[in-house]
C-alpha cells in the first residue's frame, strides 16, 4: 500500500533545530461531522434519559447534603472530599461534577432524568470535539478516517457504566475537558495565538477539577505535540510545560483543602482485595490482560469485579504471563513506534498512559477493576484497530476522492467491518442501557454473572429488603424479605466478615419480620466485622429504645455519631434522649459502671477515667480524670492517673503540670515526685529526672 503517514520518520527525523514548525493542514476540519458524530452519541443512550438513581448515585447526589444546598453548597464542595457523606476518605477531589449536580438541584431538586439528559448531552459534546481533535490531528489522511475511529468509540459498550451512571459524570467532563484542551492547544501551536493557549488552560484546569486522573492527558500532551509536528522531543516537552504546571496547581489546591494528596485506604477487603504484596503484581497484569479481552469482546458487562469475582493470581497464573508478555511487548513497540512518528505508536501510546490509573490501582492501593477505567484507553484501542485493518485490507487512507460516496465505494473492505462492529457495539450499547434503569434491575441482572461477588450479593439482598418494606401484601413481603435474607447470607458465604450484609439481615428483622433478638444479633455481628459501620450502631439503638433500654440506646448513637460525624439521624435521636438527661458513653451492657446515675460526682468520673483507660482511650480517660478534679481539687487519684494518661499521650508537659499541682496541695506525694522524675527522663532531661528521684527517697526516708 502507498505510505499512509506523511510525517517524518527515522531516518527522515525532523532536524535537531527545528522544533516548531507545523504542517498545512491536507484536509479541513470537517465540523459537520463532529455534529453528526455528537448526534449518534446522543441517540445510542437516549433511552437513559428515563432511568431513575442507581448505584453510586446515592453517595454522590440523593446523599449529598451540599450538593441539595444548591448554589449555596458549592463553596463547601470545593472543599471536601467527593465521597465526604459516605464516611470515607479516599482522597478524591473531583468537586466539578458535583458542582453541577448543585445546580441540577437549584432549579429541579432531584431529578434523575435532568440528569441522565445532562450527561448524554456532555458524552455528546465530548464525541464531537474527540472527532475535531482526531481529524486535526491526522490532518493528513481522509477524514473518514478519524471519523470511523470516533464513531467507534462512542458506541462501544464499554462506557455504559459512564453514561448511564449518572455519578460518572466525572469521567465524562474530564474526557470532554482533555479534549477541549488537546484542541485549544493544537489551535495554539498552529496560531500561535495566547488566546487559544489561555482557553488551552482553562479547559486542563476544568479537567483536573473533574478527576484527577485527566492528569494523564496533560502527559499525553508531548505525545500529541511530537506526533502532530516538527518538533523533537525536548520541544514537545517544552511546549507541554504550561499545562503541566496547571496540573501542579491543581494538586497544591488540593493538598490545602484536603489535606491530603493520596487519602486513606480503608481496610475493605471487598473493594481492596489484592492489598498482599505477593498478589499485587501479578494480579495487576491478570487485570492489564482482562482490559485486552473486555475491549475486544464487551461482553459480559458488569457493574461490579470486586472480591471475589475476580481473584486475586500468583505469578505462575495463565492470564498474568499472558499479561506480562503482551504488556511489555506492546510498551516496547509503543515507544519504538511513537519516537518513528507512527499511528501504532501514537495508539499504543494513548492506551498505555491512560491505563496508568487503574494500573495504579491495583498495584499501589490493592484495588479491584472497573469498567470505567477503560474510558480513555478506549480511544487507542479504536485508533489502533481502525488502523490496522487499514494495513490489512491494503487501504490508502491518505487517498483523495471527489466525494465521499465514491471512497466509500473503492474501499468497501475497509468500510464492511466497521459497519458490522458498529452495528454491534451500537446494539450491545443500547442493551446494556437497560440493565441501568435502577437499582433493582442493574444488582439483579447483573448477578447472572455474578454469583461469586460477595458485593453484587449483598446489593441484591438489600433490594429484596426495600422492596419487602414497600410491600402491602403480607405473602410477598415475606417473599421479598426471605429472597433478600438468602442472598445476603451468599455473600457472606464468600466473605464471612462482610459487616455491611450483617447490618442488612439486621434490618430484615427488625422492620420485616420482627425479631428483636436476631435483630440484636445480627447488628452486632456487623460491629464486629466492620467497627466503622455507623448504620449499625443507630439501627441497634433504635431496638433498644423501643425495648425501653433509653440509656443503651443513647450508647449506641454516640457510637454512630462517633463514626460518621454528618450522620444526621442519630444526631438527632441523641439529643432528643439528652433532652430528658441521658447522655450515655459507655455501653451500659459491658460494664459495670452504672451510666444512668443521676449524682455523677468526683468519684464517678474517677470511676470512668479507669474504665477508658483499661479500653487503652487515654483520651477520654484523661477528659474522665480531669471532671473528677474540677468535682473534687483533693482527688489526688484522679491527679496521678491524669499524668499518667498524659504521658501516655506523650504530652509530657501536661504531665509534669498536673502532677505538679499535685505537690502544691501535697508536697509528699511520692507518686507524683516519682511521675516528674519519669516524664524528664522521657523528655531526655536526666538531670532533673535525678533531683526529683532524690526529693522522692527523701520524703520516703522521712
Amino acid at each position: 500500500m502507498s505510505k499512509v503517514n506523511s510525517k517524518p520518520t527515522k531516518n527522515n527525523q525532523p532536524q535537531a533545530k527545528k522544533t516548531v514548525a507545523t504542517p498545512k493542514a491536507v484536509y479541513p476540519i470537517k465540523f459537520a461531522w463532529g455534529i453528526v458524530i455528537a448526534a449518534i452519541a446522543f441517540i445510542l443512550f437516549a433511552n437513559t434519559i428515563s432511568h431513575d438513581y442507581a448505584l453510586d448515585d446515592s453517595g454522590a447526589i440523593t446523599e449529598n447534603r451540599y450538593v441539595q444546598e444548591g448554589f449555596h453548597g458549592i463553596p463547601k464542595l470545593l472543599k471536601v472530599d467527593f465521597w465526604h457523606f459516605s464516611n470515607v476518605h479516599l482522597g478524591y477531589y473531583r468537586p466539578l461534577s458535583l458542582i453541577t449536580f448543585a445546580i441540577e438541584y437549584h432549579f429541579v431538586q432531584k431529578n434523575p432524568h435532568v440528569s441522565h439528559f445532562i450527561n448524554i448531552l456532555i458524552f455528546a459534546f465530548s464525541g464531537f470535539f474527540l472527532f475535531i481533535v482526531l481529524n486535526k490531528l491526522f490532518n493528513s489522511f481522509n477524514p473518514l478516517f478519524p471519523f470511523i475511529v470516533a464513531l467507534l468509540y462512542i458506541a462501544h459498550p464499554i462506557h455504559t457504566e459512564i453514561v448511564a451512571n449518572i455519578k460518572g459524570r466525572d469521567e465524562i467532563l474530564s474526557f470532554f475537558n482533555t479534549m477541549a484542551m488537546m484542541w485549544f492547544a493544537l489551535k495554539y501551536i498552529d496560531t500561535k495565538k495566547v488566546l487559544f493557549l489561555a482557553l488551552g488552560l482553562v479547559s486542563c484546569y476544568l479537567a483536573m477539577l473533574s478527576k484527577e486522573t485527566a492528569l494523564t492527558g496533560v502527559l499525553l500532551l508531548p505525545v500529541i505535540f511530537f506526533y502532530y509536528t516538527d518538533m523533537n522531543v525536548s520541544g514537545s516537552l517544552k511546549k507541554a510545560i504550561p499545562f503541566a504546571a496547571v496540573a501542579l496547581l491543581f494538586f497544591i489546591q488540593k493538598k490545602q483543602l484536603l489535606g491530603t494528596l493520596s487519602g486513606i485506604i480503608p481496610d475493605d477487603i471487598v473493594n481492596y482485595p489484592y492489598v498482599k504484596s505477593n498478589i499485587k503484581l501479578p494480579t495487576t497484569f491478570m487485570l492489564f490482560a482482562f482490559c485486552l479481552r473486555l475491549l475486544i469482546v464487551p461482553h459480559p458487562l458488569r457493574y461490579d469485579y470486586s472480591f471475589n469475582q475476580m481473584p486475586a493470581v500468583t505469578i505462575g497464573n495463565g492470564w498474568a504471563l499472558l499479561g506480562v508478555l503482551i504488556f511489555f511487548t506492546g510498551a516496547y513497540y509503543a515507544y519504538k513506534l511513537a519516537l518513528k512518528k507512527n499511528i501504532f505508536g501514537l495508539a499504543l501510546s494513548i492506551f498505555y498512559i491512560t491505563l496508568i490509573p487503574s494500573l495504579a490501582f491495583t498495584i499501589m492501593r490493592g484495588g479491584i477493576f472497573a469498567e470505567r477505567f477503560l474510558f480513555f484507553p478506549a480511544l487507542g484501542f479504536c485508533i489502533a484497530l481502525v488502523y490496522g485493518v487499514a494495513l490489512l485490507t491494503k487501504t490508502n487512507i491518505s487517498a483523495t476522492a471527489d466525494n465521499t460516496i465514491s471512497w466509500l465505494k473503492t474501499n468497501t473492505k475497509f468500510i464492511a467491518p466497521f459497519v458490522i462492529l458498529f452495528v454491534l457495539y451500537s446494539f450491545k450499547t443500547v442493551d446494556r442501557n437497560k440493565a441501568w434503569e435502577d437499582n433493582f434491575t442493574l444488582f439483579s441482572t447483573d448477578i447472572k454473572s455474578g454469583k461469586n461477588s460477595a458485593q453484587n450479593q449483598r446489593h441484591l439482598g438489600n433490594q429484596y429488603i426495600y422492596l419487602a418494606s414497600n410491600e402491602k401484601d403480607s405473602l410477598k413481603k415475606i417473599e421479598f424479605a426471605k429472597e433478600g435474607i438468602d442472598a445476603l447470607k451468599q455473600s457472606l458465604r464468600i466473605y464471612p466478615k462482610f459487616g455491611e450484609s450483617y447490618y442488612q439481615i439486621g434490618l430484615a428483622y427488625q422492620i420485616i419480620t420482627p425479631n428483636k433478638d436476631s435483630s440484636i444479633y445480627y447488628y452486632n455481628k456487623a460491629i464486629q466485622t466492620a467497627p466503622g459501620y455507623a448504620y449499625s450502631y443507630y439501627n441497634l439503638g433504635i431496638v433498644y429504645q423501643t425495648m425501653g433500654k433509653n440509656n443503651v440506646a443513647s450508647f449506641y448513637y454516640n457510637e454512630a455519631i462517633k463514626y460518621n460525624p454528618e450522620y444526621l439521624e442519630p444526631k438527632q435521636a441523641a439529643e432528643n434522649l439528652k433532652a430528658v438527661g441521658i447522655d450515655v458513653h459507655i455501653n451500659p451492657l459491658t460494664s459495670m459502671i452504672d451510666t444512668s446515675r443521676t449524682d455523677k460526682n468526683s468519684g464517678y468520673y474517677y470511676d470512668l477515667g479507669n474504665y477508658y483507660a483499661s479500653q487503652s482511650d487515654y483520651t477520654q480517660a484523661a477528659n474522665s480524670f480531669a471532671k473528677a478534679i474540677d468535682l473534687d481539687r483533693r482527688n489526688e487519684g484522679a491527679y496521678i492517673n491524669l499524668s499518667n494518661c498524659y504521658g501516655m499521650l506523650k504530652q509530657y508537659d501536661k504531665s509534669l503540670a498536673v502532677s505538679n499541682q499535685l505537690l502544691s496541695i501535697n508536697p509528699k506525694n511520692t507518686t507524683a515526685l516519682k511521675n516528674i522524675a519519669v516524664m524528664y527522663n522521657l523528655m531526655g532531661n536526666t538531670e532533673k529526672s535525678n533531683e526529683y528521684l532524690q526529693k522522692m527517697n527523701e520524703v520516703m526516708g522521712n
